[in-house]
């Protein structure tokens, strides 16, 4: 389930430095050091000397610095999975959502993975990477290019390798580590 203080969090236009650090997972005093010197932009409340950062401003230094976006998005931990059986992974991920709600989709080819993933702007994106048109790096600089702020972690696993009952091949740990990563944050 999504925590209460994340929904609220999620809704909000203009943050304290609290809330920011929060959001970011730092100190409170590394965003007001990164507001001084003017790598996180915002303004102070007239007649104080406290900051407040615009959502905006937020969402471009999370973006600049590789923070993960998801404590800002609303709902569900959205995943996205290309090219592999919904039985081979669905389990595994919902194993790790203990206390996550988690929404997964899937996509048999390219063309509607790019059209998921623009509608439906998943947290992780799990693709087979022998699908044909599927180009892992094209969807990598596409993610990190999108203005947006789409943050999208994009993890290639093998279909044979996602067979999750044999544990062939290095898959298992790939996908048991993306997805424990992504629940965690």
């Amino acid at each position: 389930m999504t925590r209460k203080n994340d929904d609220t969090l999620s809704a909000k236009q203009v943050f304290t430095t609290g809330e920011a650090a929060k959001v970011c997972n730092v100190s409170q005093q590394t965003i007001i050091r990164c507001f001084d010197s003017g790598r996180l932009q915002g303004f102070k409340v007239p007649g104080s000397r406290f900051r407040r950062i615009p959502r905006a401003e937020l969402v471009r230094f999370m973006h600049t610095n590789n923070i993960p976006l998801e404590r800002l998005e609303e709902g569900p931990v959205r995943v996205l999975v290309v090219g592999v059986a919904a039985g081979a992974v669905d389990s595994v991920i919902t194993t790790h959502a203990v206390d996550r709600e988690v929404e997964i989709r899937h996509a048999e080819d390219a063309w509607e993975a790019g059209f998921m993933a623009h509608e439906f702007r998943p947290s992780l994106i799990l693709v087979d990477p022998a699908i044909p048109g599927l180009d892992e790096h094209a969807i990598r600089a596409r993610l990190e290019s999108d203005p947006e702020g789409c943050a999208a972690r994009v993890v290639a696993i093998r279909r044979e390798a996602a067979d999750m009952h044999g544990g062939t091949g290095n898959g298992e740990g790939v996908l048991e580590r993306a997805v424990r990563e992504l629940l965690s944050a």
